[in-house]
């Protein structure tokens, strides 16, 4: 398994955020996680990451503890999260800097993800220059540049208009297909999780828990409006309204 979560607790003071999680993610799964706001979606990709400790449990990463230093979990926030003053080459030097990769290797490395994103030409801009959805992919560029072995996504594109957001939901199957990171991707946004997941789960109200989790057997490139699609986010819908 590419993440494992045994007995993943949360608590903030009195409040406990979720308690007790157990979870298995394959390698190379396109994972998306859904539920009522409060349930603890954000935090739990802030525990997988490390920059929250747990209260209680473990979280592992190919059969062993996480590791911060070696880079293996990349984060993309729903804000971009770019540096206004660097240009879109330093935002990513930013990134391979941090992580101490070979600066031998920067200039390659760069042009290779900025390939994958189609902004090769926007390498000297600044991020004021670029619109919401190319900040957005800078940021997905940024991350995947270092090579993390998980990918952990916290509503990207949930300050995009719809046709920006369907657009990058599109490039990063098209680009999760080519890769086959290990995605897992927080959302609000039922279309968005049918479209993007192979499994799904589905979180109660705090205390988060794991409600369901479902495997999205739809062929792709999927049609937002075919039938089975709609059956599935209506079934989805049903699932997290219950109870």
């Amino acid at each position: 398994m590419a993440l494992i979560l045994e007995d993943v607790t949360q608590r903030f003071g009195e409040t406990t955020v979720f308690e007790s999680l157990n979870l298995e993610v394959e390698e190379g799964c396109f994972c998306c996680i859904v539920g009522p706001s409060g349930c603890g979606k954000s935090t739990l990709l802030r525990v997988i990451a490390g920059l929250n400790n747990t209260t209680a449990g473990e979280v592992k990463l190919h059969n062993r503890p996480l590791s911060l230093d070696a880079g293996e979990v990349g984060f993309v926030f729903q804000e971009d999260a770019l540096f206004p003053w660097y240009t879109v080459e330093e935002n990513m030097k930013f990134g391979l800097r941090a992580r101490k990769i070979d600066k031998n290797k920067w200039d390659d490395i760069i042009r290779i993800n900025l390939e994958k994103v189609g902004l090769t030409e926007y390498r000297s801009y600044y991020p004021g220059q670029l619109s919401g959805g190319m900040k957005q992919r800078i940021a997905i560029a940024r991350v995947m540049a270092y090579n993390p072995k998980l990918l952990l996504m916290d509503e990207p594109f949930a300050s995009l208009d719809s046709f920006n957001r369907n657009m990058l939901q599109a490039e990063l199957i098209d680009l999760w297909e080519k890769e086959k990171k290990t995605i897992l991707f927080v959302t609000h946004n039922i279309d968005e999780a049918v479209f993007l997941s192979e499994r799904l789960i589905i979180m109660g109200a705090r205390p988060g828990r794991i409600k369901r989790v479902l495997n999205i057997n739809l062929p792709r490139p999927r049609n937002r409006t075919d039938a089975e699609f709609c059956r599935n986010r209506r079934k989805i819908l049903e699932m997290i309204e219950e109870g």
